[in-house]
């Protein structure tokens, strides 16, 4: 607040820098006493009340401050013409601004005296009695294994020589730290292997004289009671000579290396063995107290938590008794997350407690609000010994639902916008500061590595609870169905995606001033491709083909947003905006913007006004061409992310951005301010940077001028230059010569380089690569060898794919000779070889340790000329893949750690030694099964192709004798006679059968079996002549039948008799074009799907259940089928044309529906359904109806009910409905009684919207819906709309994109109370009539206006956006009171001519 760059600022608006200085001082004075507020305000809410009034004016403070440097910056990136109107309005402002804040912060200083409030650190949260080495063992349960290691490692000799061995127990509070501490205590052979056992429990003062005090008490009883700590450590040092001994420090907090130092003096003199266990909440106590073993002690499982739960909720621990009881006790142990504390606690405070709504309260109720809880106020003394900076990052982090799985690198960029990270007292960095942040927390334990993606992290349900309780009102969780309990004050926002998000989800936001972040979280099935980018195992370029897009509504960027002034954070990530407002440029406050995976084509220009934008996330924008020409502008980016955009050339003079951190990509241009050599100045970039196009470059001096070498943050870099045909690539040597990266490099790709040799840098002798961890050398077309890379110390991963023109892997790739027994590759853990059609020879050296001493992972495919040997001895290798070496002829290396093998489609790879040798080899792929005379013991799954011989293996008892293997593929087999008996394992749970032929010589004795723990059956792209009768009997487990591209197949007829499945998951039936009709069993099926059966004729399901059912594209399929059951929820049918003729699809019975799709050509058709029942099941995919025509008692039945009670409807769902029902206006005259009008019924494309139904959804619903095709082509329809709206009691939505009628809506005469987005593209009498009372917002878009609203008079309305008019002279004539946004794009605009009565916001793109 007192920065120079603020006062500077206003001693140039000579404003008194006293203002700012009497607040600085009015917030040093509040803030004195927040320690204790914020201990108190727990149990007293005044308290609580006082801390959020005063996070409010810090808050409000914080904006001040944010204007006033945010001003100062635009003068400075601007040339302001109306410097001096300017300052004196901001001048005023400001000055107002710090009087009402200061009196705020005066009226808080004077209620802390009340309260009562002091200086200092807060009062204890809670009295906690320390803890005793006494323990109730039979209430101990799920630490077992913890017990019996740690006990192993106390009886153990030292692993650092002579040292006392400490063993830390590390994990969040309530965990069992103390507990499991306890049991190995008074464990008895931990008794009898110990002299001497002291417990002291430390707890938060690290008292060095009370500690050693219990110390010498504990070993002697006797001791006298000396407060003097010099006596006190001489009487434990002579107890401790030459004795074993075993302590324990419980609950240990201190994190300063002397005070641990000072008290192990006296314990150097015990004898080698002694041990001393220390339980902390954080890695760092851990380290400071020299730990020689950190045990993290997880979570309970699920049992051994209700178990615990269970022995103190019933009596004698048993449940059966309660059976109402224990099914909810089993929900609130779901809550406890196998955390102890919680699991005791509850389960105590229900003791005796036999009432079922006592316990549903207790699971329904937040933890802050049980009663007598005990868990929080554990947990809430951890948040207490946080210093403040992470005080509020951890409260921060309460914008995320429990469960939710977050990014390190994007949480702290988070946490950078919000202003959190302090780098004012170090050198480092802002992202390096984060970091420390980040890892303290993980530390002490608030986060912890997600068990499902090492990437992301994760907070405890109790941990994230904590987080809410001291985030107070400023963090919001937006959830369906509580939008109105928002608060006006709260300053976070966060909320899961839905299918689709209306504008009334976010209405609340309207009345939000202050809100600083925005933050849309990704559902957890949607793809995070960004953080495979990171993986050093990809062994080829890959692509993305899967980005889902949900729909936004249109207002929520372009009305609500822009709106809201002090936005820090906003993301639109995963919606399906293809654009933004201009209006985006007024966040000025914005610092992070994430419009990742969303179709946008370009940012508005106003984005380079965005001065304080510090994060900008466009990767996966794969509709994205170009970004704003002035980002040069934005001098305080520091991390641009255009990962797989489709961003043809960079803006020009880059390089200014001085403040980047990260530069995800960077393609070279021809022009000048894009070349390669911007890069100079962005010396600290860091991360991932892939620099594409290099063919582009120059010269060797333009790639020497981007100073790689000096960019010692870079840990990826990507080299690509564009090798198509035609491409020049002249000098690339050069180029990749000088574009030399910093040693400490850890990752490099070189891509489509067409140079003839590999530079010097990259290998040995110049060894300047010595960190790289990862090489990927992809499409390097015309090199010869490959560089030195044997000596490279840190090599892990090396994957090379089409290097076309290397005949020879020898000497000089592993950077050494024959005679040398010199080890290489002496990291090296993977190693891939792909698509080198040229190469012949492999040079293996052997040498000291072999080639690869710690390789675990070869690949070498699709090199058809190889011919040489293959290393002979690779003693780690676990995993081995060879395939499609067609002259290759050699024998496998030993491996004696295999476990996954995979040898196809080569000419000779054979076994060196005995399949017993492959002791540890778990799934085997072979295209010379032959070659096995026994399978490995262990062996789970199996993958055979092209056996000749396949019969005799079937029916001899090779596999059978298997007891392991699991799943078995069969592939590109075939069968040439029938079987005499299939002799397969019991144990196989997965069997595909993929592009085999004859199937029937199989299935006919495989039916015979019985198969008890199959649950997966495949069957694709083979021939099966015949077919009797599929048994699911034998296959009692199975859950997913895939029968794809089956040919032969006339019939499939399944029968069950007992003992087989009672329900199955997946029934996939597809591409069989012989197959004529289907029986189904009377089976409870999930899904079934059948479709691309051109001869399909006959379905029968005898009485089957099943809730979802797909049928498409088998035109000769009947439909129905025998009625549907009333179960089914999910119905799609497409490209159907043998509907029965003149029939009704009866769905009225159907309990539940949830999704229905129906596309088909037949005219006849007519749907009886009730479609309120949609809204009842909470429909997230609304209703389809997607044919020509329906008849007219179907279709009115269909839009009374949208009408009455139908929640959502997409818009392009209405479209498709009208297109295909060729519906006129007449037809809707019938229908409803003329009330409505409609749109144009032209067979190809609908123009213009249906009134009738937009008004029939606003009357249910009342949301913002636009339903409009954006088609500028003309309309060869002859009929004419109608030209009234009459009777409505609605709002009219949208009345949208006519191209040609201009008398749409002539007139009115009800009571609509707005009319929005009546949009046309040539006439200028658009709306001759609106009724008195209306709101006429969107009068846009019209090519020749001569008079825009001919008659707005003695109304109360707005008008909103007269737009696009390239030469309008009346804009409005009356006495409308306000007119906002006149914008035009035509530069042949002219002045409007008049304006009457009307106030006028913003005429055009210049100032009027």
């Amino acid at each position: 607040m007192a920065s120079r760059d603020v006062l500077t600022f206003l001693r140039g608006q000579k404003l008194s820098a006293t203002l700012l200085r009497k607040l600085q001082l009015k917030l040093l004075e509040v803030q004195a006493v927040l320690n204790d507020a914020e201990a108190k305000q727990i149990t007293n809410l005044a308290v609580k009340d006082w801390v959020d009034e005063l996070k409010d004016a810090v808050y409000d403070a914080e904006d001040l401050v944010d204007d006033i440097t945010t001003e100062a910056l635009r003068r400075k990136m601007e040339d302001d013409s109306q410097t001096q109107v300017r300052n004196i309005i901001f001048g005023e402002g400001i000055e107002s601004r710090v009087d009402e804040i200061t009196d705020t912060l005066e009226y808080l200083s004077q209620k802390k005296d009340v309260l009562g409030l002091k200086k200092g650190v807060g009062e204890n949260l809670s009295k906690r009695w320390p803890t005793t080495s006494l323990v109730d063992e039979s209430g101990v349960y799920g630490r077992d294994v913890n017990r019996e290691e740690i006990v192993k490692f106390l009886l153990s000799h030292n692993a650092s020589g002579n040292e006392i061995g400490v063993i830390a127990l590390v994990g969040m509070g309530g965990i069992g730290k103390t507990t499991l501490t306890q049991l190995v205590y008074n464990d008895r052979r931990v008794d009898r292997y110990f002299d001497l056992k002291a417990w002291v429990c430390v707890s938060e003062e690290f008292d060095l004289l009370r500690i050693t005090k219990t110390i010498v008490k504990a070993i002697d009883s006797g001791a006298s009671d000396d407060n003097d700590l010099n006596l006190l450590q001489l009487k434990l040092k002579e107890r401790l000579s030459r004795k074993k001994f075993f302590l324990v420090l419980d609950d240990v907090w201190n994190e300063n290396y002397n005070n641990w130092d000072r008290l192990q003096t006296p314990f150097t003199v015990g004898l080698p063995g002694s041990k001393i266990i220390v339980t902390t909440r954080s890695d760092k106590v851990a380290s400071v107290m020299r730990s020689v073993r950190i045990h993290h002690l997880g979570q309970l499982s699920f049992d051994d938590c209700w178990s615990l739960f269970a022995k103190h909720a019933f009596e004698n621990g048993d449940s059966s008794l309660h059976p109402e009881l224990q099914e909810i006790g089993k929900e609130i142990v779901k809550k406890c997350k196998g955390l102890p504390l919680a699991a005791k606690t509850l389960g105590g405070a229900l003791y005796s407690e036999l009432r079922v709504e006592e316990w549903e309260n207790v699971l329904n109720s937040e933890t802050w609000d049980l009663p007598n809880d005990e868990i929080l106020p554990a947990l809430r003394l951890s948040y207490s010994f946080l210093p403040s900076h992470l005080k509020q990052c951890f409260a921060y982090c309460s914008i995320f639902p429990k469960d939710y799985e977050f990014e390190k690198e994007n949480l702290i960029l988070l946490w950078m916008a919000e202003g959190f990270l302090d780098q004012s007292a170090s050198k480092k960095t802002m992202e390096k500061v984060g970091d420390g942040y980040f890892y303290d927390l993980v530390s002490r334990s608030f986060f912890q590595k997600s068990s499902s993606h090492k990437s992301y992290f994760v907070m405890h349900d109790l941990i994230n609870d904590l987080a809410q309780l001291v985030s107070g009102k400023f963090c919001v969780q937006l959830k369906d169905g509580k939008t109105n309990e928002i608060l006006e004050k709260f300053r976070h926002l966060s909320y899961f995606i839905s299918e689709c998000d209306l504008f009334e989800r976010f209405e609340t936001l309207t009345n939000v001033n202050g809100l600083r972040t925005f933050l849309p979280l990704n559902l957890g099935y949607l793809p995070r491709y960004h953080l495979m980018d990171k993986a050093s195992k990809q062994m080829h370029p890959c692509s993305y083909h899967y980005l889902p897009r949900f729909p936004l509504s249109y207002r929520v960027p372009n009305d609500l947003l822009p709106k809201i002034q002090y936005l820090r954070v906003l993301s639109l990530c995963y919606y399906g905006i293809i654009d933004l407002p201009d209006t985006i440029g007024n966040l000025k406050h914005l610092r992070y913007l994430d419009l990742s995976y969303t179709p946008i084509k370009r940012l508005p220009n106003s984005v380079c006004s965005l001065y304080n934008l510090q994060t900008l996330i466009l990767s996966f924008c794969d509709n994205l061409v170009e970004l704003p020409i002035m980002m040069s502008k934005l001098i305080r980016l520091r991390h641009l992310d255009i990962r797989h955009s489709k961003v043809k050339e960079m803006p020009s003079q880059l390089g200014q951005l001085k403040s980047l951190q990260k530069l995800t990509n960077y393609r070279v241009g021809k022009k000048s301010g894009t070349r390669v050599g911007e890069l100079r100045e962005l010396s600290h970039t860091g991360g991932i940077l892939s620099i594409e196009q290099l063919q582009n470059v120059v010269d060797g001096g333009d790639a020497l001028e981007a100073n790689l070498v000096g960019k010692q943050y870079l840990d990826d870099l990507r080299l690509e230059w564009n090798d198509d045909d035609g491409v020049d690539q002249n000098g690339a040597d050069i180029v990749l010569n000088n574009l030399q990266p910093h040693s400490n490099l850890k990752r490099l790709t070189i891509q489509g380089y067409d140079g003839l040799r590999f530079p010097d840098w990259l290998g040995a002798p110049a060894m300047l690569m010595i960190n790289m961890v990862s090489l990927r050398l992809w499409r390097c077309k015309n090199v010869t060898a490959f560089p030195p890379l044997g000596q490279l110390p840190s090599l892990k991963h090396l994957y090379i794919s089409g290097a076309e023109e290397v005949e020879r892997v020898g000497a000089e790739f592993y950077g050494t000779d024959s005679s040398s027994t010199k080890p290489s590759f002496v990291s090296l853990k993977a190693l891939s070889i792909l698509s080198m059609p040229k190469w012949k020879e492999w040079l293996c050296l052997g040498g000291q340790g072999g080639e690869f001493p710690r390789l675990k992972e070869l690949y070498i495919k699709y090199c058809p000329k190889l011919t040489g040997d293959l290393p002979n001895h690779l003693p780690l290798l676990t995993k081995l893949e060879i395939e499609e070496c067609g002259q290759l002829v050699a024998p496998l290396p030993r491996v004696p750690a295999i476990r996954e093998l995979t040898t196809r489609n080569n000419s000779d790879v054979f076994l060196r030694s005995p399949a017993s040798d492959f002791m540890r080899l778990e799934s085997l792929s072979t295209s010379d099964i032959s070659q096995w005379t026994e399978l490995p013991p262990v062996l789970q799954k199996l993958w055979i192709e092209n056996a000749n011989t396949l019969e005799s293996l079937l029916e001899e008892e090779k596999l059978q004798s298997n007891t392991c293997l699991q799943n078995l593929t069969i592939r590109n087999c075939s069968f040439s006679r029938t079987l005499r008996r299939v002799c397969l394992p019991i144990t196989l749970k997965s069997l595909c059968i993929y592009e085999s032929k004859n199937l029937e010589f199989l299935l006919l004795e495989f039916f015979k079996c019985h198969f008890s723990l199959l649950e997966l059956l495949n069957i694709l792209d083979s021939t099966c002549n015949s077919l009797a009768c599929f048994p699911l009997s034998i296959f009692p487990r199975l859950t997913f039948l895939q029968i794809n591209q089956v040919r032969g197949l006339e019939s499939l007829s399944f029968s069950i008799s007992e003992g087989g499945p009672t329900s199955f998951d997946d029934l996939f039936i597809s591409g069989c074009p012989n197959l004529v009709s289907i029986e189904l069993p009377a089976l409870n099926f999930s899904r079934i799907h059948i479709s691309i059966c051109k001869n399909l004729k006959s379905l029968l399901h005898n009485a089957a259940c099943f809730q979802s059912l797909t049928l498409g594209d088998c035109p000769e399929l009947i439909f129905p089928i025998q009625g549907l059951p009333s179960n089914l929820t999910s119905l799609s049918i497409k490209n159907y044309g043998k509907f029965t003729s003149q029939m009704e699809l009866d769905l009225q019975g159907l309990a539940s529906p949830r999704h229905f799709s129906i596309d088909s050509k037949c005219e006849d058709l007519e749907v009886n359904m009730r479609i309120d029942t949609f809204c009842k099941t909470g429909s997230s995919s609304p209703v389809r109806f997607i044919y020509p025509k329906l008849l007219a008692s179907s279709f009115s039945t269909l839009l009374e009910a949208f009408g009455n009670s139908l929640q959502e409807l997409f818009s392009d769902q209405l479209r498709e409905l009208l297109r295909r029902n060729k519906v006129s206006s007449q037809q809707l005259k019938t229908f409803l009684g003329g009330r409505f009008a409609i749109a144009c019924p032209c067979n190809r494309r609908v123009f213009s919207c249906n009134v009738l139904l937009v008004v029939l959804l606003a009357m249910a619903m009342n949301p913002m819906i636009s339903l409009f095709s954006r088609s500028n082509k003309p309309c060869h329809c002859e009929k004419q709309p109608v030209s009234k709206l009459t009777e409505h009691t609605a709002a009219v939505k949208a009345i949208a994109w006519s191209p040609h009628h201009s008398g749409l809506l002539a007139s009115g005469g009800g009571t609509a109370d707005w009319y929005i987005c009546f949009w046309s593209t040539t006439s200028g009498n658009q709306l001759n009539h609106v009724d008195i009372g209306s709101q006429v917002c969107n009068l846009a878009r019209s090519k020749n206006v001569n008079e825009l609203v001919a008659t707005l008079t003695g109304h109360s309305w707005r008008v909103l956006y007269l737009a696009m008019s390239p030469d309008g002279q009346t804009i409005v004539t009356g006495a409308g009171d306000e007119t906002l946004q006149f914008r035009n794009f035509f530069p042949s605009m002219k002045t409007p001519a008049r304006v009457k009565d009307a106030g006028v916001w913003s005429l055009g793109r210049r100032h009027i």
